[in-house]
């Protein structure tokens, strides 16, 4: 079944958001279009949740109060799911996926999970609520996955492109394997700098994953023009940027949570990144979103 497409304008910006996944599809300043369009040849995705879990779940299986559990798919189940549109206004569209017989074979939580897109002035911010429903204790992530456009053509570069951070960051990334699972061991990357260039190979071991950066903001910008797209990800505990090998598009990732570490217990309580909601609560994570040109 085609998901539904909903459409909203307000002011210079419209943005399309799919039911399946709630997914950001398009967000378009003064007609100018930031989202990558999901060619499938490279990446057929354009901004998808990851909920319950971030990444990769070791062997496709772990525990919860001594019974086992099995997800195979990558970055929890939501992103597939139909989300259902609870509300609207001349500048928010909210929408709403919740437990079912089908999500509690997988993930023991009764939840619901609210995305929230709001325009204000040219920027999108995006508002993620996760709702305890148990009356006990819940664990899961969240994560987000917008993939930008990046315009390639006679004139510019892939090479042209570099993310650039609020401020200047030393840091290691995380090492995967083969497999998603982060290693313990990291791999030098930022020293005192505030860019990173990207380039046909910058992805070739995968994602590149931060934790507790200075920053709270990330841009995309080129060296040959002033078009540039930036998310402010405040709050979030590990960011991540990804792509495909020569596609032109980049995915700014700000996490709660990670894959499996490749020595994890398998014990979700004990999940490194993992996030405890008590019964009842809510969690609020928010991203902004500003694309000019």
């Amino acid at each position: 079944m085609e998901s539904t497409i909903n459409i909203l304008k307000y002011g210079n910006v419209e943005i399309a958001v799919a039911d399946k996944g709630a997914e950001l599809q398009s967000y378009k300043v003064n007609g100018e279009e930031f989202m990558w369009d999901r060619k499938p040849e490279f990446w057929a995705a354009s901004s998808p949740v990851l909920f319950p879990f971030v990444g990769t779940i070791k062997n496709g299986a772990y525990s919860y109060n001594g019974k086992e559990y099995k997800i195979s798919t990558r970055h929890g189940f939501a992103r597939t799911e139909d989300f259902e549109l609870v509300e609207k206004t001349e500048n928010s569209l909210k929408f709403r996926f919740f437990s079912n017989n089908e999500t509690l074979k997988k993930y023991p939580f009764e939840f619901e999970l609210f995305i929230t897109y709001t325009i204000n002035g040219n920027a999108l911010e995006i508002g993620y609520n996760v709702v305890n429903k148990n009356d006990s204790d819940m664990y899961f992530s969240l994560g987000t996955h917008p993939a930008f456009a990046l315009d390639v053509n006679n004139d510019i570069k892939l090479s042209d492109y570099y993310l650039e951070f609020e401020k200047n960051e030393t840091s290691k990334k995380y090492k995967l394997n083969e497999k998603g699972l982060v290693l313990d061991e990291k791999a030098n990357c930022l020293n005192n700098e505030n860019k990173l260039k990207i380039t046909e190979n910058v992805f070739d071991d995968d994602a590149i994953i931060f934790e507790s950066l200075k920053s709270e903001k990330v841009a995309i910008k080129n060296s040959k023009n002033s078009k540039k797209l930036s998310v402010e990800y405040k709050g979030f505990p590990y960011v991540a940027f990804w792509s495909k090998s020569k596609a032109p598009f980049v995915c700014i990732e700000p996490w709660y949570g990670i894959s499996d570490f490749e020595n994890t217990s398998g014990k979700l309580e004990e999940k490194i990144g993992i996030l405890k909601l008590e019964a009842g609560e809510e969690f609020f994570a928010k991203l902004v979103i500003e694309g000019k040109k």
